[in-house]
């Protein structure tokens, strides 16, 4: 997404994400491609509206800059964000959110890890969104333990939100069939449709085609 500052209300936010997760069916069982969904859902759209600038002036400003390059396509942007990061504050944090999404979009993984990892974040779901980034991450690594574990702490900050929840879970179904461990990508699914059977039904993701697949390859 090259301006990762939503200029919608929250609710048109995450009708836009949901628009996305819609679009990146077709290569929902491709681990990677379903990285995709949650580094939009889950982090771009909640980290705009639940961080608020505040902190030291010079964090407040080196971040309003940050903001308007980015606002302007401008190539600076991740070095102005970077250099926001520095400052701290609630301002510094959520520059640190921007710098490894940018990061992570560029395939630079590692270092978007050292920025993930260095935020401080207060709000349930945004941490939940930092959490599922950094499994991302693991997971263009191939380091899938270290993913399912980020994924795991995410679902626990998510505190069984309805609309965050099962795209974690769906993540961690795609790793566990990564490593073919199948028993455990079906139980996955199969909670999904039985605790939030709303999503699973959706047009996001044919989840209980996928938990079919596991099944039998399970079997």
């Amino acid at each position: 997404m090259e301006n990762n500052q939503p200029k919608t209300t929250p609710a048109q936010g995450v009708e836009e994400a949901q628009d996305i997760l819609a679009k990146a069916k077709s290569t929902a069982k491709k681990i990677v491609a379903v990285s995709v969904l949650v580094l939009v859902c889950l982090v771009a759209v909640f980290a705009w509206f639940f961080i608020a600038k505040s902190g030291s002036a010079k964090a407040d400003d080196a971040i309003s800059r940050a903001d308007a390059a980015a606002s302007a396509n401008d190539s600076t942007a991740l070095v102005l964000y970077k250099d926001a990061a520095k400052h701290g504050y609630k301002s510094g944090n959520r520059a640190k959110l921007e710098v490894a999404m940018r990061l992570y979009q560029e395939g630079n993984y590692e270092e978007a890890l050292s920025y993930l990892k260095g935020a401080s974040i207060d709000d349930k779901i945004v941490a939940a969104g930092a959490l599922t980034l950094e499994g991302d991450c693991y997971v263009n690594l191939k380091k899938y333990d270290e993913a399912l574990s980020a994924f795991n702490k995410a679902v626990s900050k998510a505190d069984e939100n309805p609309s965050v929840v099962p795209v974690i879970l769906v993540k961690e179904a795609n790793v566990y069939r990564a490593q073919n461990n199948y028993a455990k990508e079906a139980e996955t699914l199969k909670k999904i449709i039985d605790e939030y059977p709303q999503f699973a039904s959706s047009n996001q993701v044919d989840v209980r085609k996928l938990y079919e697949r596991a099944k039998a390859s399970a079997e």
